[in-house]
């Protein structure tokens, strides 16, 4: 049986019927179609007709018309991988010899055979027969899954490219939108800060500067980026827990507070603490306000930790927050600024204020605040120019936040609007309605809900910051 499950075609072509006839009784228990010719040109015709290929063909040497030699190489151009054997008597050597060359053929044979030899000769080749044939469809299988693993590779590499493509163009709509929601967020705490300040016009601008400063210290600490956001985020917000504290608590005046007064002030780390626990990005943030009124010495409020048990970012907001107070909001924390004043009276508000938060940090290190972010902070206020050294070179007074110094801005009409600007005020309708803080980054959105209310509620201006 061949590898396909198919019986083997045998050819034997003589000239004698008796010979054909013995050769089919020899083999009629093999389960083979077994074809005869009598001559050379009867074979050649089988062959053609056929529409199974032979697997094997045995041929005697002399036949009248057509010798077995110049039949079997006829055959091999017709059946090329059927197994040839020749037939021939002892003095036909050089008839073997003609038959190799010319016919290829596999084996030769002398007649008379012998039964059994002839048979095993014949089964020997067609287990070769099937030997080749299978190899030969092992090499096909093999080269056709070859050539359809190369397409699929073409195919996926070209699935892979659009794929890179997709994912490419999904991760830089991701990056867009997670910016938007970055921006936003950050719009969104500098919106609640203003309104603080709005409340509180003392405290106006306190948190932006703390949240600047801030930052600046925790650069200089080597704080990742979004730990310094974190930072940034939490000093903008730290006082917002007093948004609903009436007027005498906003004013420091510590002198005219009732025991009430103080439980309630104390509460305000708190209560901003809550104020933010909603939103989920602003957890690590809460913890910060809640924590900026710790002190070093653990005297603090409102959990009374110590040193390492205060988070960094508070212990950071503490001294930022401090030295805000004296220099800006002109709070005299300790009596600092009233004693320099006593023993210093020639020196400006100005120097006077920024001398006494400098001796208050100082003298407070270790006591209410970590001496190591004390130690940053005055490397970094000595980086900046001194009131005096200003004062000679004939400049005016210097925000100790340089990105914060003064900015010009320009009034712009609502339709002139494009994103990127940055508001220099607070924006707000002709009715009084607030839209957005000051330093604001405008965006297509925001642009876009501007125009939306100006129909409505008109905008008459707004105040830009130039480049």
């Amino acid at each position: 049986m061949t590898s396909e499950g198919q019986k083997h075609q045998i050819l034997f072509v003589d000239d004698e019927e008796s010979i054909t006839k013995a050769l089919q009784r020899l083999f009629r228990k093999d389960n083979h179609e077994i074809h005869v010719a009598q001559g050379g040109e009867e074979g050649l015709r089988i062959l053609r007709e056929s529409a199974v290929p032979f697997s094997l063909i045995v041929s005697d040497q002399r036949m009248p018309g057509m010798s077995g030699a110049e039949f079997l190489e006829k055959a091999r151009e017709i059946v090329p991988r059927a197994i040839r054997i020749l037939l021939t008597g002892y003095s036909d050597m050089n008839a073997i010899v003609d038959a190799v060359n010319r016919g290829q053929i596999h084996r030769y044979m002398t007649k008379p055979w012998n039964d059994d030899d002839l048979l095993f000769t014949v089964r020997q080749s067609l287990e070769q027969y099937d030997l080749v044939m299978e190899n030969i469809r092992l090499l096909d299988l093999t080269k056709s899954q070859n050539d359809e693993l190369a397409e699929l590779n073409k195919t996926l590499e070209v699935k892979v490219e659009e794929r890179t493509r997709e994912i490419l163009v999904k991760n830089q709509e991701l990056s867009r939108l997670n910016q938007d929601l970055e921006q936003n967020l950050y719009n969104a705490v500098k919106a609640f800060s203003s309104l603080l300040e709005r409340y509180s016009p003392a405290l106006a601008g306190h948190g932006r500067r703390v949240a600047q400063l801030s930052r600046e210290i925790g650069a200089m600490l080597d704080l990742p980026e979004n730990e310094l956001t974190q930072v940034e985020i939490a000093a903008h917000l730290h006082d917002f827990g007093k948004l609903s504290f009436p007027a005498k608590l906003m004013d420091y005046r510590e002198e005219i507070w009732s025991v009430e007064d103080r439980r309630l002030y104390h509460s305000h780390p708190q209560l901003g603490q809550e104020t933010v626990h909603f939103i989920s990005k602003l957890d690590h943030v809460g913890l910060l306000i809640r924590s900026h009124h710790e002190r070093y010495d653990g005297n603090g409020y409102p959990d009374r930790l110590a040193e390492e048990e205060i988070p960094l970012g508070a212990r950071i907001i503490a001294v930022a927050d401090a030295f805000d107070k004296i220099v800006s909001l002109r709070v005299d924390v300790d009596g600092s600024v009233k004693g320099l004043r006593q023993s210093e009276s020639r020196l400006a508000d100005e120097e006077l204020h920024l001398k006494a938060a400098l001796s208050h940090l100082r003298r407070e290190s270790l006591v209410s605040y970590d001496p190591d972010i004390v130690k940053k902070f005055l490397l970094l206020q000595q980086s900046r120019p001194s009131p005096e050294s200003r004062k000679a070179a004939g400049k005016g007074p210097v925000h100790y936040f340089q990105k914060n110094a003064p900015r010009a801005a320009d009034k712009v009409p609502v339709q002139e609007l494009r994103p990127g600007m940055v508001l220099s005020r607070a924006l707000y309708t002709k009715s009084g309605r607030y839209l957005l803080p000051a330093h604001t980054v405008l965006t297509e959105n925001f642009i876009d809900k501007i125009n939306s209310l100006h129909e409505t509620d008109s905008v008459s201006v707004v105040h830009i910051f130039t480049k």
